[in-house]
């Protein structure tokens, strides 16, 4: 099947573009995803609603700084929109939302330790941790858009869930480095890429996002 010019017109050629992550997705994750599309969607729901959770989770978190939380209560509201297009998804396809195991990517992200240097804060790395997750998720999304194994319409869907999470990730990072300067926050991001792009090779290959 040719790959649809309206799905490709909105990603970039290279599925890192423009994003903080310091290693590409093993080869293989685009086969394995594609082979369960079921638990795939599962997977996907699922991150949505966490993603919505830990957005009003630091809105309350960080109450003192309103622009942001203004921005996480309205990134709260588009994850459970992403969730319900994606529950309609596995509606269509006669399959309801089982539960899903631990996600073992965030998990060792967030355990994963890290150095203290003058201007770090605990909401620096909080901001920046997510940044990562919505960062690969924007890759796999882009990954997902292109797989001619998959039908046009999820593709098309998982295209604009791309230029979503491409936002997503830029939003947390702006915070980040208003919160404590550019030189700190971007010094963070790259000690971060280096620990995300260990934890992603070392997982094993399956139909999750992460």
């Amino acid at each position: 099947m040719a790959k649809s010019p309206r799905v490709l017109e909105t990603l970039p050629a290279d599925p890192l573009d423009g994003l903080p992550l310091a290693g590409a997705t093993p080869d293989g994750w685009t086969e394995a995803a594609t082979r369960d599309v079921d638990t795939l969607l599962a997977d996907h729901a699922h991150c949505e609603l966490k993603a919505a959770s830990t957005a009003m989770s630091l809105a309350g978190r960080f109450g003192e700084f309103p622009e942001l939380v203004a921005d996480l209560s309205s990134l709260a509201h588009e994850e459970m929109r992403h969730f319900e297009r994606v529950h309609a998804e596995l509606r269509a396809r006669g399959k309801p939302l089982p539960k899903v195991g631990p996600d073992r990517y965030v998990k060792r992200l967030k355990a994963a330790p890290l150095p203290k240097h003058p201007g770090t804060t605990a909401m620096l790395d909080a901001l920046v941790l997510c940044g990562f997750v919505e960062a690969r998720s924007c890759e796999r999304f882009r990954l997902l858009a292109r797989e001619s194994k998959l039908p046009e319409p999820l593709r098309a869907l998982y295209a604009e869930f791309a230029t979503a999470e491409a936002r997503h990730h830029a939003l947390f990072f702006r915070h980040a480095e208003a919160a404590v300067g550019a030189k700190v926050a971007r010094a963070r991001i790259r000690e971060v890429a280096a620990i995300e792009a260990a934890i992603v090779r070392e997982l094993p290959v399956e139909a999750r996002i992460h």
